[in-house]
């Protein structure tokens, strides 16, 4: 009896995990560059206390469900056009690289600001980096910046009709993408080829809001049924016990 009441329960976790993990996409709905996460099952069967992995088969085993993995879907986003120099957005399967404290982190979203000490920066502090992985630093805003497709930074001054290459912006392939809060990530970097930079443009949350709405509902009604079987359990047994005490039994 009590296997079915665990089966059930590790059932309803996962539904938990599930909505946990919708409610953080639908979050970040409007989150530029952001990444919308899944989560996976994985399903094993117990026997005697040992696990065995699918696809084993026993006819005594009892068939449990453990939370999965996270896994990011690298779909990309829409694209905006914003006409701000300083908006970015970049090729499939790229990444900017940016730093804070020491650490590098790698993202799409390419709404970079100048700070005031000239570093371009995110919203939230973290350094770009150029490909020697030093921040870039634009001291003279004395012209307009452009970017070319590789990634390549210049400063056009008409007046003095100049064209200077400022920066050089390092651009990384991502392999075993986890998330690191919004639109961070990390991975094991790899060169990037054959990526295009996109100025004056920003990338929008790939995470569609009707689809995670279903996910969610879906998640909802399985985890009530599954509380529900636990409920049915959880009467059965004190049924037993009942039964048990009464004389002649």
């Amino acid at each position: 009896m009590y296997k079915g009441m665990y089966i059930a329960a590790t059932g309803a976790v996962q539904r938990s995990n599930e909505m946990d993990n919708v409610a953080n996409n639908l979050a970040n709905v409007n989150t530029t560059g952001f990444k919308r996460n899944m989560l996976s099952a994985a399903s094993y069967q117990v026997l005697e206390g040992v696990q065995q992995a699918p696809p084993a088969i026993y006819p005594n085993a009892r068939a449990m469900t453990s939370a999965g993995k996270f896994a990011v879907d690298s779909t990309p986003g829409a694209f905006q056009t914003t006409g701000n120099p300083l908006d970015f957005a970049l090729s499939a399967d790229s990444f900017f690289v940016v730093e804070k404290n020491g650490q590098q982190f790698y993202t799409r979203n390419g709404a970079f600001v100048l700070n005031r000490d000239g570093f371009l920066s995110t919203p939230d502090g973290y350094r770009v980096l150029d490909r020697g992985n030093q921040p870039i630093v634009i001291d003279n805003t004395e012209g307009v910046i452009s970017v070319s497709s590789d990634g390549n930074m210049y400063l056009l001054n008409v007046q003095q009709k100049s064209n200077t290459l400022i920066a050089e912006m390092n651009v990384a392939k991502l392999a075993n993408i986890q998330h690191a809060g919004g639109s961070l990530f990390t991975g094991t970097a790899e060169e990037s080829a054959g990526y295009e930079v996109y100025q004056g443009v920003l990338e929008r949350s790939n995470v569609n809001p009707v689809n995670e709405l279903v996910n969610m509902i879906a998640a909802i009604r399985q985890y009530e049924m599954s509380h529900k079987v636990i409920q049915n359990f959880s009467d059965l047994a004190q049924r037993a016990v009942v039964d048990i005490g009464k004389p002649g039994a």
